[in-house]
């Protein structure tokens, strides 16, 4: 009984966190000088959907950290929806969505005694920052900035979890974004090396890293 009143709790949180990104997408443009294109109600209904099943797997984890992972869940997806419309990833969502969904982990790492992994996390935050930011200067395109700092809000809760789980995430955004680039290559009119929105891809590695990525590394590890 318990652990469906939690799941109830985590999908609730989820959809009302969803609400809150879809919110945050549609008047927190990146720059000023840069208009949303117009989306039909299903697309900003299926960011909500998402959040909302995030909270539905979040629940896992327990009711100390439920509040940190919904904020993540919630920032993560705002920033996703703004880098779909603009390929850009605004600093007053990304920072103060990092400081206050950093905070809610801290304070559950606390309460769970868990202060090793969080001391974990920050520093897969700091070495996932640093990874994108050489690719970023190497490559000279594909990740932007926005990407490189995204990487610290995405390390912190993947690092969390384990260091594997931090290589899972990165595969992961490698192999969805080069899939979703070539397919819009192929599929669509966009020019070889115009601009490509690469947060939604590290957010969906992270993601499936946090929740399953212990399963795919025993699975890859055989």
């Amino acid at each position: 009984m318990a652990d469906v009143v939690l799941r109830a709790v985590g999908i609730a949180a989820g959809l009302v966190a969803g609400m809150f990104a879809v919110y945050l997408a549609r008047i927190v443009p990146p720059r000023m000088d840069v208009e949303s294109r117009p989306r039909p109600n299903w697309w900003w209904a299926a960011g909500i959907a998402v959040a909302g099943g995030f909270g539905w797997f979040a629940a896992e984890f327990g009711w100390s950290l439920l509040p940190a992972l919904i904020i993540f869940g919630a920032v993560t997806t705002a920033v996703s929806l703004i880098d779909l419309d603009h390929q850009l990833i605004p600093n007053r969502v990304l920072f103060p969505g990092l400081g206050i969904a950093g905070a809610c982990l801290g304070i559950a790492a606390l309460i769970d005694g868990a202060g090793s992994s969080f001391l974990r996390g920050i520093l897969a935050g700091i070495v996932y920052f640093a990874v994108l930011l050489v690719v970023a200067i190497v490559a000279r395109g594909g990740f932007g900035m926005g990407d490189v700092k995204l990487a610290l809000l995405l390390g912190l809760f993947v690092g969390f979890v384990g260091w594997g789980e931090l290589a899972v995430a990165f595969v992961l955004a490698i192999l969805l974004g080069g899939v979703a680039s070539l397919g819009l290559l192929l599929f669509t009119r966009k020019a070889k090396g115009s601009k490509f929105a690469y947060g939604p891809y590290l957010v969906a590695g992270a993601w499936i890293a946090i929740f399953w990525g212990a399963g795919i590394l025993d699975w890859y590890l055989g």
